[in-house]
Formats: C-alpha cells, structure tokens, sequence
C-alpha cells in the first residue's frame, strides 16, 4: 500500500490508523497528496475531501453492516422517488435527470422502484432493497464510503449508486441532485447561495468519483 508523509511522518486517520491507499489506487495516492501540498499555514479541512473519504473507509471498515443497513433505511426517502407534479419547469427537469436513473437502476437489477407525488410515506419493496443490498455488501469498504457519502450529498441512494458504478459522470449526478435548485434559478435567476451549494455539491462528488476512476 501507499502511504502518504507529512514531515516524514505517516499521516493517520481520526481513528489513529495509518492512512493508507492499495497498490491498485495510485492516482488516489497522488491526489491526496497534492490535497495536503495546496495546503497554507491554516489548515482547510473542507479542502481535503479525498483525505476524509479515504479515512472514513479505514476507521469505518469495521461497520459496514451498520453503513448497509442505515444506507437502505435512507432508500425510503430517496429524493428521486419523490416527483413535485408543479412547476413545470421542475417536472421537466425531473423528467430529464430522475427518469433515466429510475430506469437504469430498474434494468440493470431488475428491481421495481416506486415513485410518488405525495410528501411522504413511499416504502419500497422489500425484494427491492434484498436486491440492493446484495449488490452493496459486494462493495469494498472505500467504495461503500464513497457511495455513503454521494448519497448523503445528492440526498439520494439512486444518485449515489448511478455515481458509483459509472451510470452517472459528476455532472450529471450533480445536477440531477440539484434540480429544485436548477428550476428556482430558471425562475428567479442565479443566487450567490446556490452557486456555492453547487460548487460544494460538486466537489463532494467528485471526491467519490476519483474513488471508483479505475
């Protein structure tokens, strides 16, 4: 494995451990690397992305039966499953980003997903999630990291999952877990707020997607 030095010293995760990156994941050696080299007299925790998601694989390699299971708790309440019926704008945006995700995941694991245009109460099937949850418990611990956190950022499993197996590029999943925002700017113009929001978004996902790059 690679480990990264700082003043000569390992660099260790909150945990305690030495923070470490297989063989197979150089590039990710290098970019968390380049993450701490970017970095000024005070310390950006916000600015080291990769540095926290390689951790968290490390400390949390232990629980992921628990990450699994809080994972498919989250499934309920994905936002994609959940279609506003108005304004336009947003059902068309909804159309355009969500469908193609609902319809991929369904394919591909031949699953049915439900949707609603109620504020709450969709459960999916359980054969569903049995599914889904088969196809995770495969994923090491530093993919199950990454699709934890895509999922917790885009406020969606599905999102998260298209991310993580290449469906979706950052782009797309960005905006696809953006799209209220997208139509409120289509409506009432750009707002410093969601630019920012954006760009945080975006950063997060992308941290994942170098993860699962190879």
């Amino acid at each position: 494995t690679y480990e990264i030095l700082l003043d000569k010293r390992p660099l260790k995760t909150p945990g305690g451990s030495k923070l470490t990156v297989p063989y197979s994941k150089k590039h990710l050696a290098l970019l968390i690397a380049g993450e701490w080299e970017s970095q000024n007299h005070v310390l950006r925790q916000h600015s080291l992305p990769l540095t926290a998601l390689i951790s968290i694989s490390i400390d949390k390699d232990n629980m992921k039966h628990d990450v699994i299971n809080r994972l498919l708790r989250y499934f309920d309440n994905d936002t994609i499953c959940y279609h506003e019926p108005y304004p336009d704008s947003l059902v068309e945006l909804q159309k355009k980003y969500w469908l193609p995700i609902l319809d991929w995941v369904q394919n591909t694991y031949n699953v049915e997903i439900k949707t609603t245009d109620k504020i709450s109460g969709l459960k999916q099937p359980e054969n569903t999630k049995e599914k889904l949850k088969n196809i995770i418990e495969n994923f090491d611990s530093l993919k199950l990291s990454g699709f934890e956190r895509a999922t917790m950022i885009s406020k969606s499993f599905l999102i998260g999952l298209a991310l993580v197996e290449k469906k979706l590029s950052v782009e797309e999943a960005s905006k696809a877990s953006s799209i209220e925002m997208n139509s409120q700017t289509t409506r009432w113009g750009e707002l410093e707020a969601h630019d920012i929001e954006n760009e945080d978004v975006k950063r997060h996902l992308g941290s994942v997607a170098c993860t699962v790059m190879f």
